[in-house]
């Protein structure tokens, strides 16, 4: 009868895959928690921190199953791949997040006017926390953020300030942020934007509403007595967004001011939590800026 020697088994290698479970669920359920508004991103930091440090512990012994494996047969060579690559899933995002902590500069608040910065409208609501908070108005940091991110600056456009409110309110309605408040935003889009009595002699014309209802005839107004009353030259709207994947929350203000037959447009965007916001601001504002050029159609300038 041949020998059949027992091969023994990584105690290593079966841990490795347990904890590994752990750590990621552990990982998973904070991110799912925040995303969904149940826990607070601080809170969720933390939880994925103990996890990296736990997925960092499952890859040690991962690699103790894999070189007991190779040295004496053990059985677990399953179980150690499983962990590692576990460990992995949590490791990899975790590391290219380090590396962005490192790299940029340590800055919540990022805006396109570092001299002067457009004031919010509504201050954001912050919530202490563990994690460290810095006055972002220090010109220290400003000069940092210049550094840093020299390609976030303000845009000129060709154009009246109307017209160019018109094409930022789509942007930000594409991207699905939150209007907070506005300043100057009203005059101006009078009249430009359709109303709900422009839809409704729109769908009668079309025959889509009910024929009954015949517009009702109003006095003409007295053009050449009357002055028109000039438009603002400034406009200011404040919103709110939440990135797509984290839904990290951000304050987001636009500033527009008329300068003789050109509108310049200054962005300002913070998070709310942390000294830190790992270029997610920065990206943003150039994304932001980007899809306006387009709308735009492309004609902006310094």
């Amino acid at each position: 009868m041949p020998f059949r020697p027992q091969r023994p088994r990584s105690i290593a290698a079966s841990w490795s895959r347990r904890l590994g479970r752990f750590m990621l669920l552990l990982a998973f359920m904070a991110l799912l928690l925040h995303r969904a508004g149940a826990l607070a991103l601080p809170n969720a930091v933390a939880a994925v921190l103990l996890a990296s440090f736990l997925a960092l512990i499952v890859l040690g012994l991962s690699i103790i199953g894999f070189f007991m494996l190779w040295h004496i047969g053990a059985k677990g060579g399953h179980a150690a791949f499983g962990g590692m690559v576990m460990a992995l899933m949590v490791l990899g995002p975790v590391g290219f997040a380090a590396e962005r902590y490192v790299r940029l500069p340590k800055i919540h608040d990022v805006s396109t006017d570092v001299v002067e910065a457009p004031q919010w409208l509504e201050s954001p609501v912050i919530t202490p926390s563990w994690l460290p908070r810095l006055n972002a108005e220090d010109p220290a940091r400003r000069a940092l953020q210049s550094a840093a991110y020299p390609q976030v600056t303000g845009r000129r456009y060709d154009g009246a300030i109307d017209r160019v409110l018109l094409a930022v309110r789509a942007v930000a309605r594409d991207n699905k942020w939150a209007e907070v408040d506005n300043v100057g935003v009203d005059t101006l889009v009078d009249g430009l934007e359709p109303t709900p009595e422009a839809a409704d002699a729109a769908a009668i014309s079309s025959g889509e509403a009910d024929p009954a209802r015949a517009p009702v005839p109003l006095p003409r107004p007295d053009i050449e007595n009357q002055s028109p009353e000039p438009l603002p030259a400034l406009a200011v709207i404040q919103y709110q967004a939440k990135t797509l994947i984290l839904g990290i929350p951000q304050d987001i203000l636009i500033r527009l001011v008329e300068e003789e037959e050109t509108t310049f447009v200054d962005m300002r965007v913070a998070t709310r939590d942390g000294d830190h916001d790992l270029g997610l601001n920065a990206d943003l504002i150039h994304s932001f800026l980007q899809d306006l050029d387009v709308r735009l159609l492309g004609i902006a300038g310094g």
